[in-house]
């Protein structure tokens, strides 16, 4: 349904969504082209659509190449304190 051109996504319906300033997961500045006479809800929920698509394949593109994630260090709690009285 959506495909990504450089700085720019595509629905089959003709709907294109470029980014003009920022990126698709902090997009500032966005051209819209080809609406087909939607809706307002209809356009910004494709809109919505659009950027969610483009910025999980741009995020997945970038996260293949770059180094591996280490674990998040597993949280231990301390150990209570025993105080022995001599009776």
């Amino acid at each position: 349904m959506w495909s990504v051109e450089g700085q720019q996504v595509v629905h089959q319906s003709g709907l294109s969504i470029e980014v003009v300033d920022g990126t698709f997961s902090n997009p500032m500045n966005l051209s819209i082209k080809g609406d087909n006479g939607l809706s307002a809800p209809e356009l910004a929920l494709m809109i919505r659509e659009g950027i969610d698509y483009a910025a999980s394949q741009t995020s997945s593109r970038t996260s293949k190449s770059s180094s591996k994630r280490l674990p998040d260090p597993v949280n231990k709690p301390k150990r209570p304190v025993l105080k022995l009285k001599r009776s």
